[in-house]
């Protein structure tokens, strides 16, 4: 990526010196430091350093451990949706990654695009028994691991809206009884996790958990991988160890 180049005047209020460096942040696309920043917003590196600590209390802007910038999560909040999936995206795939040298399955992130679930990320394993890439895929709430946990914490009323239309299924193992459905959601809320067994493609399950950002859910995260050696049966203890890296990892962030 081309980096950009430093303006032509610096912005001249406190405000607006904040505002032209956190675009700047934004435009690199990846992590920056503190002097690279003062060149491309053409500020002195003390002002640069004062601007990223504001907003670094604010949440505007994180710290990565080498101590370069990188859009915060509260940078979120001034998004539209479609506009915070790129920041969601590039903030938790090194997640990803790690998730998938310490599990060894394919991970993605997913996020509630309204009429269904949308996987925004992927992160392929090595392990030579693998599946497909599902970056890019939309599918029902339901048919889905990370889709039942969104349902998990939507409000009564949209939850209702969604069990009253025709719900497809996508195998015979696919659960779409509303009274089942509803029994299901509750034990997901219960228990901050969701599997799903062979539900949207035969020999395949999945393994969903939540990503809360502010007190909300701001996407899912999700292991999946082939019937026979992934499932709750074979890995007991598989949710409450990617949960707890999740919220250790998202914890971190923010501290």
């Amino acid at each position: 990526m081309t980096s950009p180049e430093p303006p032509s005047s610096v912005a001249e209020g406190p405000v607006d010196r904040a505002f032209h460096l956190l675009q700047a942040v934004v435009a690199a696309g990846g992590p920056v430091g503190v002097r690279e920043l003062g060149r491309r917003t053409g500020l002195p590196r003390s002002t640069a350093s004062r601007l990223v600590g504001t907003l670094e209390r604010l949440r505007m802007v994180d710290r990565t451990p080498g101590g370069d910038v990188i859009p915060g999560s509260a940078l979120a909040t001034l998004q539209t949706g479609a506009a915070a999936t790129p920041l969601l995206r590039d903030r938790l795939q090194p997640l990803l990654v790690d998730i998938v040298q310490q599990f060894g399955e394919n991970a993605a992130l997913a996020i509630d695009d309204g009429d269904a679930l949308l996987y925004v990320s992927n992160v392929a394993s090595e392990n030579p028994v693998s599946v497909a890439d599902v970056s890019g895929d939309r599918h029902e709430f339901h048919l889905v691991a990370p889709g039942l946990v969104a349902m998990s914490t939507w409000p009564a009323d949209r939850l209702a809206d969604y069990l009253t239309q025709p719900l497809t299924a996508a195998t015979e193992l696919s659960v779409t009884k509303p009274a089942t459905l509803r029994k299901r959601i509750r034990a997901v809320s219960a228990a901050g996790h969701a599997w799903t067994n062979q539900e949207l493609d035969v020999g395949i399950n999945g393994l969903g958990v939540p990503v809360v950002l502010d007190g909300e859910l701001a996407a899912t995260i999700s292991l999946y991988g082939p019937s026979y050696r992934f499932s709750a049966a074979t890995l007991p203890t598989l949710a409450d160890e990617l949960k707890n890296l999740v919220a250790e990892r998202l914890t971190s962030q923010v501290a």
